[in-house]
């Protein structure tokens, strides 16, 4: 079985930004890939290298505007909806945006890519959506209570792509990430994951900073 993409057009939203920016170097090799971001937590030099590559299409908006998201996935086989306000602890500080950008701009992609007859999107959900559940190893139906606006917007997602798959026959999929961490992923600021600021401390031979009792894993 041949699992390999090739010959599309896919769009990456949020293409500048950690994931995005890695899917888009993967995927410009055999696809055009259309990078939508408005570089609001997203990098330009993420994306720079590839430019130049004639598969490679940089489209600026924001997925809080419907009509650019229409403009984004016009004409796309895939979309890939990687764009959202990242961060547990920014959602406890402002709600209203992390609702805007995760709930109203998730649902602004999918309306535009049913609209422009795109058949598959994958998202990005998160492990947050497992909110207070005390099983291990994770199971995909076993759900707690969300703990913060951030897991009330992921888990809003997949409800939204569930009812879209019903009703308008699409091929959703939603990943519940969990660590991720890699290539183009940023230790700096107030909300960057825990993993990248606990390999910079060790390159720079200092110990990282864990807050908790140290019962946590």
């Amino acid at each position: 079985m041949n699992l390999k993409i090739e010959n599309k057009r896919i769009v990456v939203t949020g293409g500048a930004g950690f994931i995005g920016s890695n899917l888009c170097e993967f995927l410009v090799k055999n696809n055009q890939v259309v990078c939508f971001d408005n570089f609001s937590t997203g990098f330009s030099e993420n994306i720079e290298p590839l430019l130049s590559n004639k598969n490679f299409i940089l489209c600026e908006g924001d997925i809080r505007n419907y009509d650019d998201c229409l403009k984004a996935v016009k004409g796309a086989d895939i979309v890939l909806q990687q764009a959202a306000l990242g961060s547990v602890p920014r959602s406890f500080h402002d709600p209203v945006t992390t609702n805007q950008v995760n709930v109203v701009g998730f649902l602004n992609v999918l309306t535009a890519s049913r609209d422009a007859g795109v058949k598959r999107v994958v998202y990005a959900s998160s492990s947050s959506v497992y909110g207070d559940a005390k099983e291990l190893p994770k199971l995909e139906d076993n759900l707690g209570n969300q703990l913060s606006p951030y897991a009330v917007s992921k888990y809003a997602n997949e409800l939204y792509a569930s009812v879209f798959s019903r009703l308008y026959g699409m091929e959703i999929i939603g990943l519940r990430y969990f660590n991720v961490f890699g290539r183009k992923q940023s230790p700096e600021g107030a909300y960057a994951a825990a993993i990248p600021k606990f390999i910079k401390a060790f390159l720079n031979h200092e110990s990282p900073v864990i807050h908790g009792d140290g019962t946590q894993s």
